[in-house]
């Protein structure tokens, strides 16, 4: 293999890191090798994870690795653990290293991983296309991208984990739910007990809410913003698959923000012209 032609990417989110080596194509466009993903809570060797499963590729050096995180303690402690010694990592950390126009209130405060995910979409979709980003994790955010590649804003609302620790850290009785396996249906309505319930509760009122704000962002970007094509909307994250599944036409992709870091251009300095303001 041509280490030319690859891109090591890392993703530290809230609840999961996610390692993700790409094979890098014509026009910017990159393609998964191997994605891995582990629970953050469940492992207190970050750096170990990573080394194994590079070892399990096999691989050669790549090209470039990129990091991102919403973490910062554990993105820095895993800097400091580094294990792969003839891989030198450089840091995503802020608007300005992202080639993204956001016409928001204050790009500087956008989420690296919704500008890594509205970047990815630029380079997903046709050239005249508009998107609608949902990314399902301990967050849900669910954002619009018009079809001259700006980045508009959108919503964020608790995720299905982080949904589902409040009703069972804020309540007496109501037990903590496994939203993390997938399942195809949408749980039966009325719940017949209490676990079913609030099951019901959580995928449904979910599903209701992100439709919701995909139909006012569409309107939005016809009527604010004069797109004469219904954006495509694409969707991630650790409930994302769940959610395509309900949403007529939307492409499901794992693990955008990862795709993103991998088609970030060569050279990423700190001084892009990224935004506008008004």
């Amino acid at each position: 293999m041509d280490s030319g032609s690859f891109v090591l990417a890392i993703d530290i989110g809230n609840t999961r890191a996610k390692f993700g080596l790409f094979q890098t194509q014509p026009l910017g466009r990159v393609i998964p090798v191997d994605i891995s993903a582990t629970v953050l809570g469940e492992t207190d060797n970050l750096a170990g994870e990573l080394e194994a499963w590079w070892k399990r590729l096999n691989c050669v050096v790549p090209a470039r690795t990129m990091i991102a995180g919403s973490q910062p303690e554990t993105r820095d402690e895993l800097l400091r653990q580094w294990p792969l010694k003839d891989c030198v990592p450089v840091m995503i950390t802020g608007c300005q290293q992202i080639p993204v126009v956001a016409d928001v209130d204050y790009p500087e405060r956008v989420g690296v991983d919704r500008l890594l995910n509205v970047f990815a979409a630029s380079r997903v979709v046709a050239k005249t296309q508009s998107a609608i980003v949902v990314d399902s994790g301990t967050a849900t955010t669910v954002d619009l991208m018009t079809a001259d590649r700006v980045f508009r804003g959108g919503s964020i609302l608790p995720g299905l984990r982080l949904s589902a620790h409040a009703m069972h850290d804020y309540t007496a009785r109501l037990p903590l739910l496994n939203v993390d396996q997938d399942q195809c249906e949408l749980p039966e309505v009325p719940g017949r007990n209490t676990e079913a319930a609030m099951r019901a509760g959580l995928f449904i009122g979910q599903l209701g809410a992100v439709r919701e704000l995909i139909t006012r962002l569409t309107a939005a970007a016809s009527q604010r913003y004069q797109e004469r094509r219904q954006p495509q909307v694409l969707v991630t994250g650790g409930g994302g698959r769940q959610l395509a599944n309900h949403l007529p036409g939307a492409w499901y992709i794992d693990s955008l923000p990862l795709h993103g870091l991998a088609m970030l251009p060569d050279g990423i300095s700190n001084d892009l012209p990224n935004h506008r303001t008004g």
